[in-house]
């Protein structure tokens, strides 16, 4: 059976032209002459586009605890969760589950192979988005290097993130910065700020690159995590990392961009005009061409507002913007068979009304409709 869409503006080539598209099963089956086709599904001028594809979004936290000592069962969370992804375009989402040992944050190595564990199961069963997992892990948590190898080789992980959030470099130049920072947010006390501490400095090189081999063993992208210096960056790319996250300054970006590393950073950061951790700005590298594609980070609805952001903060053409929340993405995840309006891919599709504050209002994932919200519209 097919499905017949037709729009004045369907995004392909990065352009926005007047086309039928052609559905058949889970797949685009062909691009047709806009009004060639007797009956189609007609969208009138809502635009067409690939569905959002999001590497890195901890949002499953919220869901699971929406108020803090309010906490609900992963399972339903991200039930849940998958039902907002669907109303929020973004049709491939990768979990980043964090491995370290904090319970002031609701993180440990058990909850992070639990929540692994649950959305897999889901994601083959019941789910209408593609859930996928990005393990976040914590390089003075070298015990998690036995449980994430073991999930890699399940084929539960598809992409591994390094994180070092100790004190001194990234988000915590100094040591004053870092106590401030966890005595405040986690209410610690002086003597447990120090047991953070003495934990964040102990590292165990073996372990950690015994991880690393593995991971590219099974072809996994590598990733860091708020890289604020050309040195560490260079480091990393030794090791193979491709994508450097929330990169701290416009010269790390630049560095990153010019030797082939990929720069991701948040979508809400964009929408809200700054970093909510004061860091720089995510227009600023937009502006300078140093900001390959957007992660929703925590806020999952940012994604398709920050493509008009930029369009109106930073003069990006939306058909740009949109190429860095879906085929950019796409790419650098390994998934060729989406993130792009073309013969043969994924039918993950997602319709916007942006005659108000831009919104979607049909999302259709392998051909079917998982979102629709058209009043008085039948797919």
């Amino acid at each position: 059976m097919e499905t017949i869409l037709r729009s004045k503006n369907v995004l392909i080539n990065e352009k926005f032209i007047s086309a039928d598209l052609v559905i058949k099963g889970e797949f685009i089956q062909r691009i047709d002459e806009y009004g060639k086709n007797e009956i189609a599904v007609d969208l009138g001028d809502k635009k067409v586009v690939a569905g959002i594809v999001d590497l890195h979004s901890d949002a499953i936290e919220k869901e699971i605890e929406p108020r803090h000592g309010a906490t609900f069962p992963v399972e339903l969370a991200v039930a849940e969760l998958d039902k907002k992804l669907s109303m929020a375009g973004v049709t491939t989402m990768f979990h980043a589950i964090g491995f370290e040992e904090n319970p002031k944050k609701k993180r440990s190595l058990y909850l992070a192979q639990h929540q692994i564990e649950e959305i897999y199961k889901a994601n083959k069963n019941h789910l209408g988005v593609d859930n996928f997992i990005h393990a976040r892990f914590e390089l003075s948590a070298t015990d998690a290097v036995e449980p994430i190898k073991e999930l890699i080789d399940l084929g539960m992980i598809r992409l591994l993130s390094l994180m070092d959030h100790s004190p001194g470099q990234g988000q915590f130049k100094t040591l004053e910065k870092f106590k401030t920072y966890y005595s405040n947010y986690y209410g610690l006390d002086d003597d447990e700020v120090q047991d953070v501490v003495n934990k964040k400095l102990n590292k165990d090189e073996d372990k950690i690159n015994d991880l690393i081999n593995h991971a590219k063993k099974h072809n996994l992208t590598l990733l860091s995590h708020d890289d604020d210096c050309i040195q560490k960056l260079q480091g990393l790319l030794d090791i193979g990392v491709k994508i450097s996250e929330f990169p701290l300054d416009l010269e790390v970006a630049k560095f990153a961009v010019s030797k082939g590393i990929a720069t991701g950073m948040g979508a809400p950061n964009i929408v809200r005009g700054g970093s909510q951790s004061g860091n720089i700005a995510a227009i600023e590298l937009v502006r300078e061409g140093v900001c390959k594609y957007l992660c929703s980070d925590y806020h999952p609805t940012s994604m398709l507002q920050a493509v008009y952001r930029m369009k109106e903060d930073a003069n990006l053409p939306l058909e740009k913007g949109f190429s860095m929340v879906t085929s950019t993405p796409a790419a650098y995840a390994n998934l060729d068979d989406r993130g792009v309006i073309a013969e043969g891919k994924r039918a993950d599709i997602i319709v916007i009304d942006d005659s108000n504050i831009p919104k979607v209002v049909l999302t259709i994932k392998d051909g079917e409709s998982i979102y629709n919200g058209i009043r008085g519209f039948k797919l």
